[in-house]
C-alpha cells in the first residue's frame, strides 16, 4: 500500500518539479529525479493547478514528505533553516503519531501501579536491612519422602 502511494506521489512531486524554476531542479542530484521517474506510477492521471500557491495544491501527504525532504536536502540556504524545518517535521510526527495512537489509560490505575511498586520496594528494603530471612525447616516425614523420590527418579 505504502508503494502505491508512494509511486503516486512521485507523479506529483515530478510535475510540480516541472514548474519550478530550472535554477532549483538543477540543484537536485540527477539520480534522485531518475529514482522518482522509475518510482513513478505510470497510470495516475494528475490534475494540479498550478496557478495556485503550493499551499492550495491538493496533494498527498507523501508528496509533501517527499518535497519536504527535497528542500531540506539540497534548497535550503543554511544550516539553521535546515535545523528549524527539520524539527518541524519531527513536531508533525509526533503529531500524527499521537492522532494515531488510541491512550484510553486512566491516570488513576497508573498512579495505583506506582504505589504498589512503591510497597514492593520498601517491603524488599526492609528484608535487606534486617537481613532476617524466614527459612522454613522441612520436616523430617518430607525429607525422607524426597528422598525415596529421587532415588526412584534416578533408576
Amino acid at each position: 500500500m505504502r508503494e502505491y502511494e508512494y509511486s503516486q506521489a512521485a507523479v506529483e512531486v515530478l510535475d510540480i518539479l516541472n514548474h519550478t524554476d530550472i535554477e532549483d531542479v538543477q540543484k537536485i542530484p540527477k539520480s534522485f529525479i531518475e529514482f522518482l521517474t522509475n518510482i513513478a506510477s505510470k497510470n495516475y492521471e494528475l490534475h494540479l493547478n498550478h496557478d495556485y500557491s503550493m499551499n492550495a495544491l491538493n496533494v498527498k501527504n507523501e508528496t509533501k514528505k517527499l518535497l519536504g525532504f527535497i528542500y531540506i536536502t539540497w534548497w535550503c540556504d543554511n544550516e539553521e533553516e535546515r535545523e528549524k524545518y527539520k524539527k518541524q517535521i519531527q513536531e508533525e510526527n509526533i503529531k500524527e503519531q499521537m492522532s494515531k495512537t488510541n491512550y484510553s489509560v486512566d491516570i488513576n490505575d497508573i498512579f495505583k501501579n506506582r504505589q504498589e511498586n512503591q510497597k514492593e520496594v520498601i517491603k524488599n528494603q526492609e528484608v535487606l536491612e534486617t537481613g532476617i530471612v524466614q527459612y522454613k525447616k522441612e520436616s523430617v516425614i518430607n525429607r525422607i519422602v524426597n528422598k525415596i523420590l529421587s532415588i526412584w527418579n534416578h533408576k
